[in-house]
């Protein structure tokens, strides 16, 4: 790279009345900072200072300007300027027109600025820029002055008599004067093109010292003013000039760094030649000027090093150190991150505790991304092995903290620190204790994966260092090293979070998918291994199968990454499968039959076929595999009886099944067996008629029935025709023993053969065969008929029964004549008794359980009934959404909003956003009758003292029901009015004149709560129909209620924005406001809206 040219710039002289800033001084230790212990804890902060009075002694500075002449300046035309410069905080003084001279100041600045703001052509602007400085340096420098004032949005002018004359203190003052404070100009901070800015920004700071680091740079003029002035805005108390010059000067600092460590290896380089002139010297006696010339070169370089240094130095004590405990948190991240980078690149020099200690100090920031700045700037240091030993105290003086920070609430530091950790322990295996690292551990099980994958990567690093990649064949390395994290997953007492270990190590460590060694140990390990080592290895087994063949996280775990997988993502995910299913065709069999017995490792080993390419059982060596996993499932299906063995065996059946190529084997050997089981069910049967089954016959018998009722949920049953058997199961078993179990099996078979019956008819045609609906209507009302009963009489398998019937009234609703009229039989309508029973299963079951004490023995066991009971919540509220029940009926959930919302919030909220898009009228009576439920469920007294407990929780549940009907008012008004109107009829329901108040007044203080919902005509027809109801009823006005009074002045257009009622002495506030606005006239050019509810 050529050296720029050579500075012709003709003979500076001082431009200030002050000496130049002594960076020997400086750098020598008479600093402050210099002398503080290592790590001391910092000094009081500088924010909030008190606010320095402007210098506005600002006099003629005409005579002061004189000596522009001795520079060649043309004269000034024109008038001259005056006291132009501006006055005094408060007032700024008239724009005056530049004078010729100055005119291009102000284009070739905007020059400047435009190239940062655009990043075009910045290395070019830098140049002209330069070329000017050496023709006229005076006007460049007011003009680089003028740059960094206008890049922090000051609209303020800076021109080389200011430059020339002023102290960068008073022109620093000026442009606070002159600065927008309000200006949304502040490109550092502005929006979406802050971060092309700052890297535009960078570019150029970078351009200017990378092209007068030959010469320029070296020019007390230019340097001096830079440093200086950059101090001084970065110490300013407006925003935009610290954080922009603290931008620029930590920038320059960086420049600064990479210029020195360039001249640190030019003398080094330097020096080895004239080590070797020195050796040419032994043999010469004659002088070499060779020699000298390279002597003097360095000594050069040498001295350009360390004034360089010194300005480093002075930049760091004057703008660092106060400004890494600014009050603005990117002003810290700038310093933080720039002090990385110069720890980074020049370590000899910054990586020292003098130094370290700010880093320190950041790590307790309280913003997350000024600590994670120190995490990433520390994370290089450690893999340099030459400055380790540098870095030792500063890690034994912030480990516990480091530690603490495993947990960081702020994510991505959380990951960094998990890296960190990695990196520590890789240089200094010692450091970490037990204590240390089980939090490391703990973080594998974390529901963020990239943290769950950095805490993976650790124990990579721990203890899988030395795993193979994977192949076709087993790796008896690889073996040990998976014991090894069998072990780790036994002791991490997390047993149920397989698929959370798998996931947090599949994308880095190899033995994850070394599906050969897993499946070689599992068979021929010797000593073979214990039982709870199987188990492990089994499961990461299958959860790594699962992974490697969907790509899908566990469920659970949040995953950055979203939608369709990359391509290399595709086809690694294709290679994965391809290599699994031929690793494990073969072996899958002997797996299953070598653990037959075992219930929970078969469940996991039949996942695996679940994943094959299919496609490969087609070959002529992989048929014979395919006939074994036919016989080992079938000798599953005879030996077990538990549920998830059986679910799992049907679901394989179903999934190969529906591959059409193995159709045929597969279907021969389903056939076959369900062929057995149904023979062997109509064989118990008649033994149970005939009252001949003893109690061996009839366990055995409850173990087919289970057999069945998996099958049924996957396939068609109907050719198996065991619908009349299962009618009289349900209709007649009765044993106390076993009876639930077969009622619930044989209930969810018939359901399930009823829904395969009607898929079947539908996809018959437009129009399905007369007999055949009638069939199926016999079988629909049969199953009624006996769900209904057990409903009623809340027999054994009850749950079983609500959760049927719930979805029968959905699958036959009235939805099913749209697609065909002569589905018109099938629809059922069910009677307000059954209605009623639905609702009373559901208080009972749900509403009404008594709380359950906190025991951790009993965990499982509630969370199993918290989800039972989810689940009846949830299937009521199928019924309003798909219309089976009426909107209205949903107020016996809502009135449970309040009392229940921590366990069925989430069900509460999507049921009332449903019912409002579905109807908003009927939705408003919905939640009168909610209200009215709750209202009545009180006693006298309590609906009597509006201050009681139970109905101010009523009055709550009012106002967060409110925001249901959204602000637009003319869109609601039906729904908001005939609210009120229910309300009404309520307050007064069977009132006589002999009484002395209606029992339901208070109601109308409920109401309130929706008065401020109503437009000004609605509020006015809703208190006509209040007072003429309250007129029939009474017969007179004159001594009205409180209730009636607070309710209609609710209903006054001009009442204050919130309704007060206060009653002995406390305040009681209504969250509906009677909104004046509402009371508006017309918008402009719409006019009168329709008065839709003017009356009732």
């Amino acid at each position: 790279m050529s050296e720029p040219p050579t500075d012709h710039s003709p003979q500076r002289m001082s431009t200030r009345n002050q000496a130049r800033v002594n960076y020997t001084e400086m750098a020598s230790g008479n600093a402050p900072a210099e002398k503080e212990p290592v790590f001391r804890s910092p000094t009081a902060s500088t924010r909030g200072r008190k606010k320095r009075p402007a210098n506005v002694d600002v006099s003629d500075l005409s005579a002061s300007f004189g000596n522009l002449n001795n520079f060649n300046t043309p004269p000034k035309r024109g008038r001259p300027r005056g006291a132009a410069f501006g006055s005094a905080r408060g007032g700024r003084a008239p724009m005056v027109r530049r004078t010729t001279t100055e005119e291009p100041v102000e284009v070739e600045e905007r020059e400047l600025v435009a190239a940062v703001k655009t990043g075009r052509k910045i290395p070019e602007a830098v140049d002209r820029w330069i070329g000017r400085y050496n023709e006229k340096f005076l006007v460049a420098i007011a003009e680089m002055h003028q740059f960094f004032f206008a890049i922090c949005g000051c609209k303020g002018t800076v021109t080389p008599q200011m430059s020339a004359t002023l102290s960068y203190k008073d022109i620093i003052c000026r442009m606070t004067e002159d600065f927008e404070e309000d200006s949304a100009d502040y490109p550092l901070v502005h929006g979406g093109s802050s971060k092309k800015f700052r890297a535009n920004l960078h570019t150029f700071i970078h351009s200017l010292i990378s092209r007068i680091k030959a010469s320029m740079l070296f020019d007390s003029n230019l340097m001096d003013g830079f440093v200086q002035l950059l101090t001084g805005m970065a110490d300013s108390q407006v925003r935009s000039f610290r954080h922009t010059a603290t931008y620029c000067a930590m920038k320059i600092t960086s420049a600064l760094v990479d210029v020195t460590i360039e001249l640190t290896n030019t003398k080094d380089k330097t020096s080895k030649q004239i080590e070797a002139e020195k050796a040419k010297l032994k043999n010469n006696s004659a002088g070499n000027e060779k020699y000298e010339a390279l002597v003097a070169q360095r000594t050069q370089t040498e001295e350009r090093a360390e004034e360089i240094r010194q300005i480093i130095g002075y930049l760091f004590r004057s703008v660092f150190v106060h400004r890494y405990r600014d009050c603005v948190p990117d002003i810290r991240c700038i310093c933080i991150q720039e002090l990385g980078y110069w720890m980074d690149v020049y370590p000899e020099h910054f990586v020292d505790d003098s130094y370290l200690k700010y880093i320190g100090w950041s790590l307790f920031d309280k913003v997350g991304d000024v600590r994670h700045r120190c995490i990433s700037a520390l994370i290089p240091l450690f893999e340099k092995s030459s400055i380790l030993d540098k870095l030792e105290l500063f890690v034994n003086k912030f480990k516990e903290r480091l530690g603490s920070m495993l947990l960081d609430k702020d994510m991505e530091t959380s990951i960094e620190t998990v890296n960190l950790m990695r990196v520590l322990y890789t240089v200094f295996p010692t450091l970490l204790t037990i204590k240390d690292t089980v939090p490391l551990y703990e973080l594998i099980y974390a529901t963020n994966r990239p943290l769950a994958i950095a805490a993976g990567m650790f124990l990579n690093t721990k203890v899988f260092l030395a795993a193979e990649k994977p192949g076709k064949t087993p790796i008896s390395k690889n073996s040990a090293l998976l014991k090894d994290l069998a072990t780790f997953f036994i002791e991490g007492d997390l047993h149920q979070h397989g698929t959370y270990l798998v996931d947090a190590l599949i994308d880095t460590n190899p033995l994850i998918k070394d599906w050969a060694t897993m499946a070689d140990m599992l068979l021929h390990d010797q000593p073979p291994l214990k039982p709870e080592y199987e188990a492990k290895i089994i499961e990461i087994l299958s959860c790594s199968v699962t992974q490697s063949s969907t790509g899908e996280p566990p469920v659970g775990r949040q995953s950055v990454k979203k939608g369709a997988p990359s391509a290399k993502e595709a086809r690694d995910l294709k290679e994965d499968r391809a290599r699994l299913t031929e690793i494990l065709i073969p072996l899958v069999p002997r797996l299953l039959t070598r653990f037959s017995t075992d219930s929970e490792k078969i469940v996991n080993l039949v996942n695996i076929p679940l994943h094959f390419q299919l496609d490969m059982y087609l070959s002529p060596r992989m048929q014979t595999h395919l006939t074994e996993l036919m016989d080992a499932l079938d000798a599953l299906i005879e030996k077990h009886i538990d549920e998830d063995v059986l679910r799992a065996v049907a679901e394989l059946y179903y999934h190969l099944t529906n591959y059409s190529p193995l159709t045929a084997i597969v279907d021969t050997h389903k056939s076959k067996l369900l062929d057995g089981i149904a023979a062997f069910i109509r064989k118990s049967m008649q033994q149970f008629e005939d009252d001949q089954m003893g109690e061996e016959e009839e366990a055995l018998f409850v173990s087919y029935i289970k057999r069945m009722a998996a099958f049924a949920g996957f396939m068609d049953l109907r050719q198996w025709d065991l619908w009349d058997i299962l009618v009289k199961i349900v209709s007649n078993y009765s044993r106390e023993d076993s009876s639930r179990d077969v009622r619930e099996r044989a209930t969810q078979m018939m359901f399930v053969q009823l829904v395969f019956d009607l898929s079947t008819l539908k996809r018959e045609g437009e129009i399905p065969k007369a007999d055949h609906v009638r069939k199926l209507k016999k079988k629909r009302d049969q199953l009624v008929r006996i769900l209904s009963q057990t409903l009623i009489e809340e027999a054994v398998g009850v749950e079983q029964a609500y959760l049927c019937i719930c979805d029968l009234m959905i699958l036959f609703g009235s939805q099913l004549a749209e697609d065909s009229k002569a589905f018109e039989p099938l629809i059922w309508r069910p009677d307000d008794i059954l209605l009623g029973n639905i609702k009373i299963f559901l208080n009972v079951n749900v509403f009404e359980q008594p709380e359950q004490q906190d025991d951790e023995a009993n965990q499982e066991k509630q969370i199993e009934m918290m989800h039972k009971m989810r689940q009846f919540v949830a299937q009521y509220a199928k019924l309003i959404i798909h219309g089976a029940m009426p909107i209205i009926d949903a107020a016996e959930l809502i009135k449970r909003y309040q009392s229940h919302f921590q366990h069925f919030g989430d069900i509460f909220k999507s049921l009332l956003t449903k019912c409002r898009d579905i109807d908003f009228v009927d939705m408003g009576v919905m939640i009168v009758e909610a209200l009215k439920g709750l209202f009545m469920e009180m006693d006298r007294s309590q609906r009597e003292e509006p201050l009681c407990d139970r109905f101010n929780a009523m009055r709550d549940l009012a106002k967060r029901l409110g925001p249901l009907f959204g602000s637009d008012y003319a869109k609601n008004r039906f729904a908001v009015t005939s609210l009120h109107k229910k309300a009404i009829d309520f307050a007064f329901e069977r009132f006589d004149k002999k009484d002395s108040m209606p029992s339901n007044i208070y109601f109308l203080e409920i109401a309130i709560e929706f008065s401020g919902k109503l437009l000004a005509q609605d509020k006015g027809a809703v208190s006509r129909y209040l007072n003429k109801v309250y007129t029939n009823r009474v017969g007179t006005i004159e001594n009205v209620w409180e209730p009636y009074r607070l309710y209609n002045l609710s209903l006054t257009s001009g009442a204050d924005d919130d309704n007060m009622s206060v009653r002995s002495g406390v305040t009681v506030a209504s969250v509906s406001t009677v909104r004046s606005a509402a009371s508006s006239t017309r918008g402009r050019g719409r006019g009168r809206r329709a008065r839709i509810v003017d009356d009732f």
